[in-house]
């Protein structure tokens, strides 16, 4: 499922996958809309860009691991902001990929994300296994606690580490 609120980009990424043999099972155009038709799509993976219109795409990425568990999101999208990868993993993004990607990096993330991967644009893994390592390190009762990964948190770290 690819969900972008701009046209030409959303049908661009839609039609790469298709070429690619991937079937693009839906598309939206906001968060709500993404929200409303995952249950009839059920897509394995979601491409989800992070700024629409509606929500961010942090909410939207919440509401579709609320609502099917086993959906794995990639979050394509023009922000290489710190505390954007860090707010989209921490919803449970599985990878996060700039806009700047090329084709082919861009295809081999969805493959990699559909295989249960977490897949980052070079330079944002360093970034999220900075964060996680100094969240790791910070002593008990600094207010840290409130900023403590989840399992599935710490699981997506280590598949990067490991990556």
């Amino acid at each position: 499922m690819v969900v972008d609120d701009h046209p030409m980009w959303r049908d661009a990424v839609a039609r790469d996958l298709t070429e690619a043999g991937y079937d693009v099972v839906a598309v939206a155009a906001d968060g709500a809309q993404a929200l409303r038709i995952i249950g009839a799509a059920r897509p394995d993976v979601v491409v989800l860009d992070l700024q629409l219109p509606d929500m961010s795409g942090v909410e939207v990425t919440r509401g579709l691991r609320a609502a099917h568990p086993a959906v794995r999101v990639l979050v394509l999208s023009a922000s290489g902001e710190q505390q954007d990868v860090l707010d989209a993993v921490k919803a449970g993004a599985v990878g996060y990929l700039l806009k700047s990607a090329a084709r082919p990096e861009f295809l081999d993330a969805v493959r990699r994300t559909a295989d249960g991967d977490a897949v980052f644009t070079p330079g944002l893994a360093a970034l999220v296994l900075g964060e996680f390592r100094r969240m790791a390190a910070a002593p008990a009762g600094d207010g840290a606690d409130a900023l403590r990964l989840t399992e599935r948190e710490t699981e997506i770290l280590r598949m990067v580490a490991t990556g």
